[in-house]
């Protein structure tokens, strides 16, 4: 029996048997070198009669096949499948083939073999080269986020993200690894201590080529405004009433709000929360 085929039409004959192979011919396209990909591939007897395999074999620098069933009768019909993978060593195209033979051939259908090995890049991206929270009063907090991005054709391992600069504080980040084209949020607080301007840095290390990336940070804190408090004094109306309810504006004619919850009989009222600086109306009606 001899099997005779051609990689074109990826199928091959043998008295009433019929080989076919699925994908033929084999492409990998684009693979990082160092790393590997796989494709399973299947083949079928399409013929009218029995066929047996008895070797299939593979060449080429960086490619490899395992799961070969051979050898094997294949039934009208019938198929199986085995893998295909490829790992190139260095960077440029490969090429390769299948052979597939049969019981007492002696010759082989061929099943060409292509790929591209490419260097590996490691890149670590951000969305934004700084941070700026502007002012703050000091004891209180605001967040901003980042995203890191894995910009490059391999893994990226974040080994730490850390926040310098007084009041500066991250979270999320560390010790992650991100897949090409993948990302992470990193959350950065500022928390003002003191009255004045700061300025820091949102650091990550990794193994990307850039293995220092860094986000400039910048913020300021300014002090609580004081309070102050307003006395509200009023000759009582000559009419019967039976209190007060007591309003506050910023503007003329309003809108006003209600400072005391309940009617006040009194003709007095200090209004203890106003802020430095602050101005307005009050207003007293029965």
């Amino acid at each position: 029996m001899a099997l005779t085929g051609n990689s074109k039409s990826g199928s091959a004959s043998v008295g009433g048997a019929a080989v076919s192979v699925n994908p033929s011919p084999i492409a990998f396209g684009n693979v990082v070198v160092g790393t590997t990909t796989s494709q399973t591939i299947s083949m079928s007897n399409v013929g009218t009669a029995d066929l047996t395999i008895t070797n299939i074999a593979i060449s080429g620098a960086g490619f490899g096949i395992s799961g070969v069933p051979t050898p094997l009768t294949l039934g009208v019909g019938q198929s199986t499948t085995f893998t295909v993978s490829f790992q190139p060593t260095s960077a440029g195209a490969a090429s390769g083939h299948i052979s597939i033979t049969s019981s007492g051939s002696l010759s082989a259908m061929a099943v060409s073999l292509a790929g591209t090995g490419v260097a590996a890049t490691l890149q670590l991206s951000a969305n934004t080269s700084g941070l700026s929270f502007g002012n703050l009063t000091v004891g209180t907090s605001s967040s901003q986020s980042v995203v890191l991005t894995d910009t490059g054709n391999s893994n990226v391992t974040i080994s730490s993200v850390s926040a310098s600069g007084a009041g500066f504080a991250t979270s999320g980040g560390s010790n992650t690894t991100l897949a090409p084209n993948q990302s992470l949020t990193v959350t950065v607080t500022f928390d003002p201590q003191a009255v004045g301007s700061v300025t820091g840095a949102l650091s990550v290390s990794s193994n990307a080529s850039n293995s220092q990336l860094q986000i400039q940070l910048s913020g300021g804190g300014i002090s609580q405004p004081a309070q102050q408090s307003v006395a509200l004094n009023w000759t009582p109306s000559a009419s019967v009433v039976i209190g007060y309810y007591v309003y506050r504006g910023t503007t003329t004619g309003g809108p006003y709000s209600k400072l005391n919850s309940s009617v006040d009989p009194a003709s007095s009222y200090t209004d203890s929360s106003v802020s430095s600086g602050q101005t307005g109306r009050r207003h007293a009606g029965g």
